[in-house]
């Protein structure tokens, strides 16, 4: 059966007047970037403004929509009331890291080498609740070795739960028992290469909606951009440009930093006869490569490109702990900026991205570019988009804090009542006059028993606030009101907050209690 609803709005801050009014049914597309600040000694920069940094797409600046820092900090908690559910726990948000080590691209020599390196690096890791790890399999798919919550609203680890990394090396032990072998046949270099886009494809998925910055640390040999001379009589001319592009921009739309850790290059063939410079580029891509003898595959450029795309970083030595460390750093403290480019900026060709800061001594980190695809450049996508990922990702989206009570009314119909506060510190305003005005497209998702999801209209929300008003709703949160009639076999709702002005998002789930 279909669920079907009513909405009803009643938007008010805390009786503060707001109203709801007609609003362009889609936001432009924007890009954002998330930028790492550091000073001379590479300690974080936590005090830097709006104000602070332009952005520039060649040599043109270009108009900054929203900015606010991502800081792994206690998120603002407004007073709960009787009965109400909240996304916002009042402990310190901590950045989502995904380990992926890469078996599938990998030398038989190599995988104790790197196995070595894995237990040392995880044991040391302060926090692990966050922390996740995944193998890429030599038949292209995903082994979990601790994984991401699963299900919609899944929570990780407990609070004072052991941590998974002190049975790390047991843990490891598991999997190289499991996974060790020999190469499938018929796996050869075409074939692995879609085979680990595909996984790094479904990790950008399921991190997608975890709050702030995610990072990925992907440890690999790399897979090759193209296959050209040489390789013409069995795979033909192969350009992998478009998709790593694709890849690129699918992982930087779910806010995920690649790290690159590249696997040691002293066990393959060749490498010890050149330390540097071509010969051992050419060397190392062999290796990578070993079932086409005499094809020079780059595949540095991959990991590389992988890193300058989505704003992380590329190790090419095996430097696992340092890698783990960066990315905790980079994430403990960046700023989300977002911009507006012209609609005709969208040309499908790679658009270089400068941001650069009005403060002396700071060092800016950030993804140099990205690929301009006409087809992300649809008013409506990119919202579209965030509200299709909040509704099926296993984490509640926090960067909007919700509170919503429910009512459920026995009836033959089963309807329900929702009563919606929004973290009005989380929602950009535009101010015209004494009025300030944002921008918010509120939805609600059902899930039912048999793993469904079906969404209720996305309603347009337009809280109009003085600047008393603001004050109050500050305090008190903008109240959103809906009446929804449920199918049977709904379990569970999930209320979806998207903010149009700066691209935020938040949801909250909530459990009914008749099924």
């Amino acid at each position: 059966m279909k669920m079907w609803g009513l909405a009803v709005w009643m938007c008010s801050a805390a009786g503060a007047g707001a109203q709801s009014v007609d609003l362009p049914r889609a936001a432009p597309p924007l890009v954002n970037l998330n930028v790492v600040a550091k000073d001379a000694r590479g300690q974080a920069v936590t005090d830097l403004t709006g104000d602070d940094f332009r952005v520039f797409e060649g040599s043109k600046a270009q108009r900054v929509v929203s900015f606010r820092p991502n800081e792994q900090t206690v998120k603002r908690v407004m007073r709960a009331g009787p009965d109400e559910y909240s996304n916002r726990t009042g402990a310190p948000m901590t950045p989502v890291t995904v380990i992926l080590f890469d078996l599938l691209n990998a030398r038989f020599e190599d995988r104790g080498t790197m196995m070595n390196q894995l237990g040392p690096a995880l044991e040391r890791v302060e926090a692990s609740d966050t922390l996740f790890f995944y193998i890429l399999t030599m038949n292209g798919t995903l082994y979990t070795v601790h994984g991401l919550p699963e299900g919609n609203g899944g929570k990780a680890a407990a609070a004072g739960a052991r941590p998974w990394t002190e049975d790390s090396k047991a843990l490891l032990d598991k999997a190289a028992r499991e996974l060790f072998g020999v190469r499938p046949v018929g796996v050869d270099v075409d074939t692995r290469v879609r085979m680990t886009y595909q996984a790094l494809g479904s990790l950008a998925d399921l991190v997608a909606a975890a709050p702030g910055r995610k990072s990925l640390i992907w440890i690999s040999h790399g897979v090759p951009i193209s296959l050209g001379a040489g390789s013409t009589s069995v795979y033909g001319s192969v350009d992998y440009t478009p998709l790593l592009q694709r890849l690129t921009a699918t992982l930087d739309r779910a806010g995920a930093a690649v790290y690159t850790v590249r696997q040691p290059e002293s066990l393959a063939p060749g490498a010890a006869a050149a330390s540097g410079g071509a010969a051992a580029r050419t060397a190392s891509a062999s290796a990578a490569t070993p079932d086409v003898p005499g094809i020079t595959l780059s595949t540095e450029d991959t990991l590389e490109q992988f890193a300058q795309l989505t704003g992380g970083h590329a190790f090419m030595t095996p430097d696992i702990r340092g890698a783990i460390a960066l990315a905790a750093s980079d994430a403990r403290m960046s700023y989300h900026i977002s911009y507006e480019p012209p609609l005709g900026n969208w040309d499908g060709k790679y658009h270089k991205i400068r941001v650069s800061c009005a403060r002396k001594g700071v060092k800016l980190e950030t993804k140099q570019g990205y690929w301009a695809f006409a087809d992300l450049a649809a008013p409506g996508d990119r919202e579209k988009a965030a509200l299709e990922t909040v509704t099926a990702s296993a984490f509640d989206a926090t960067e909007i804090g919700l509170y919503a009570r429910l009512t459920e009314h026995v009836s033959a119909t089963r309807s329900v009542e929702l009563a919606i506060r929004v973290e009005a510190g989380d929602i950009s305003f535009v101010q015209a006059g004494e009025v300030a005005t944002g921008r918010l497209a509120v939805g609600v998702a059902g899930y039912l028993k048999d793993g469904r999801r079906e969404l209720f209209p996305t309603e347009e929300v337009a809280p109009k606030l003085t600047a008393g008003q603001r004050e109050e709703a500050l305090r008190e949160g903008i109240t959103v009101e809906k009446r929804l009639a449920l199918a049977e076999g709904v379990e569970k709702l999930r209320v979806l907050v998207y903010d149009r002005g700066s691209g935020a998002v938040g949801s909250l789930t909530i459990p009914l209690a008749r099924k």
